[in-house]
């Protein structure tokens, strides 16, 4: 098989909170840009919160656990806007993540056209 191939195919699954709701699963692909995670996030929404939801993935987070030494996970928020930082949140994951998913903080908004339309 051809190992671009390969790559492709590999993905992780993912959960994606929009506007701080209940998190929906999905899979990225582990080779994916921040603009193909942005409208898969949009398609997302739209097939699962309504189809004529014009609201778009303003705002993107990686919500990187830790463990503290009391045993308690916690989360800071790491910004992702381009593609480096989506590759360090893909390479944070695989090296510090035991189990679940990647967790994700979308934050929708509808343009100015879009509200007037």
């Amino acid at each position: 098989m051809d190992v671009s191939l390969t790559q492709r195919m590999r993905s992780t699954l993912a959960a994606v909170y929009y506007n701080h709701g209940k998190p929906i699963l999905f899979r990225i692909n582990d080779d994916e840009t921040f603009v193909g995670l942005k409208q898969q996030l949009n398609q997302l929404n739209r097939t699962v919160n309504n189809r004529n939801d014009n609201r778009t993935v303003s705002s993107l987070k990686y919500r990187k656990s830790s463990i503290g030494s009391d045993g308690r996970i916690t989360f800071t928020d790491m910004m992702l806007e381009n593609n480096d930082e989506i590759q360090t949140m893909f390479s944070i994951f695989e090296q510090y993540s035991t189990r679940g998913p990647i967790e994700l903080d979308a934050t929708l908004t509808r343009s100015v056209e879009a509200i007037l339309a």
